[in-house]
Order: structure tokens, then C-alpha cells, then sequence
């Protein structure tokens, strides 16, 4: 039998006409071994998960690993806690990406609390997205005693394209508070003047969701920043009849 010796030089001409096999084998091996990791990894049950996504103005990493940690404070007893921020508009106008990332997460059913505007709070609501939140704010419910009329009264509407029974068509439910009070996100950076919480329809882990905004409301009792009161006497109705029109 005819052996080819083993030489440096017949090594070299191998990986040369044949690297792109090696790199195919690494590829799979190295998908497989992801593929098998997933498969494999602890994932913690929904009635141990909280999801909190604010929809609005940009939200710097570092205030939502802020209210991620104190959220742990509060809830030990859940295995997961994110909050995650969606800028809307945050590239200047004509951009919708954000509206479109909001739009697709709320379709697939991730996240148990958000904060966003009227006008979304409205729309997706129409849409069965969110959760009437009338009885949770009565006596007996979860989050009784813990908002005003007033953080009621923006978020309390008829959903017109709600697919009720004849019998319910036409009434007014919470579907929203206002988190214009929140002044703990206010004082760091959070812009919720125009936000508004409400809970998923879908959410499996509503006990808790209802949790987190009954702690969220806790945030109303801190002091208002400083800002925000210098502002406040300054746009009165006169000087808000004032303001030059924009475009």
C-alpha cells in the first residue's frame, strides 16, 4: 500500500481547496450547540414574570435598570422584571419604527403594564388590548384608594370597536390612569405628563400587574421636580392662546 507522507506542505494544499468545509462544520456545531443551549435554559413561568414597557420619549438604559432593581425590592418573589422603553418618533417626523414596534408586541402579546398616550391607550383598547380596570378601582379591588377622579378621568372611555354584547355596548370603562403624578419617573428624566398605565388584557401574571401599577402609583407621593413647578404657572391659558403655531 502506497502511503502520501504527511508534510507540512500536503497540509497546507488540504486546508486550501477545503477551509470552507471547516467552517461549515464550525458553523453547525457552533448552531447546534445554541440550538441545544435554548432548549435547556430555565424559563421562568409567566405568573413569575413582569413586564413593564414605556411607550413615549427615550428613556436612558440606566433609569430602567434603576426601576428593574427596585422593582426586585418590592416583588423578590418574581424571577424576572424588565422594563423597556419603545421611542416613538425619536428620529424625527416620518418615523415610525417605533410605532410599528409597539404595534407588533402588543399583536403577539408581550407585556404585562404599559405606559403610552391617549390616543394609543384609545386605539389598542378598541382593539381588546387592554384590560377594563373599573372593578380593580373599587372598593375591595386592587388598586382602590390609590388614584384621584382626575388621574381617572382621561383614561375613561367607550371603546367603540369593542366586540361587547348588546347589553354592554356603548358603556364607558377605565381603560387608563394618568401618570402625569408619577413624580418619582418625572425627577429621573421620565416624561410622563402625557402617558397614561394600563394592564394587558392578555397578561398571565394580572395579580401582579395590578401589583406594579398600585406601586407605580406609589411614585405619586414624591415631590414634583423642581422644573415642572417652575413650568406650571408659566403655560396658563393666556400664555398657551399665545404660542406661535409650529409648520
Amino acid at each position: 500500500m502506497i502511503r502520501t507522507p504527511l508534510k507540512w506542505v500536503n497540509i497546507r494544499q488540504h486546508i486550501a481547496y477545503s477551509w470552507w468545509a471547516y467552517v461549515l462544520m464550525a458553523a453547525v456545531m457552533l448552531f447546534g450547540w445554541q440550538m441545544a443551549y435554548r432548549a435547556t435554559e430555565y424559563v421562568p413561568p409567566p405568573e413569575k414574570t413582569l413586564h413593564v414597557t414605556i411607550a413615549g420619549d427615550y428613556v436612558s438604559s440606566t433609569v430602567l435598570e434603576y426601576y428593574e432593581q427596585k422593582a426586585y425590592e418590592e416583588f423578590p418573589e418574581m424571577e424576572s422584571i424588565t422594563f423597556e422603553n419603545i421611542p416613538l418618533s425619536i428620529a424625527g417626523e416620518g418615523d415610525y419604527s417605533g410605532y410599528t414596534k409597539l404595534s407588533v408586541v402588543i399583536a403577539v402579546g408581550e407585556g404585562d403594564v404599559y405606559l403610552l398616550n391617549r390616543e394609543l391607550l384609545t386605539s389598542f383598547a378598541s382593539m381588546q388590548a387592554f384590560r377594563p380596570l373599573d372593578e380593580d378601582l373599587q372598593e375591595g379591588g386592587a388598586l382602590y384608594g390609590i388614584f384621584t377622579e382626575e388621574d381617572l378621568e382621561g383614561g375613561t372611555f367607550v371603546a367603540e370597536e369593542q366586540d361587547y354584547d348588546e347589553e354592554t355596548t356603548g358603556e364607558e370603562h377605565i381603560y387608563g390612569i394618568s401618570a402625569a403624578r408619577l413624580y418619582g419617573l418625572l425627577n429621573q428624566g421620565v416624561d410622563t405628563r402625557d402617558l397614561y398605565i394600563a394592564c394587558t388584557s392578555y397578561t398571565q401574571n394580572a395579580e401582579y400587574a395590578l401589583k406594579m401599577i398600585a406601586w407605580l402609583g406609589e411614585q405619586t407621593e414624591e415631590e414634583p421636580p423642581a422644573w415642572l413647578e417652575e413650568l406650571e404657572p408659566v403655560m396658563d391659558e393666556e400664555t398657551k392662546e399665545n404660542l406661535p403655531e409650529i409648520g
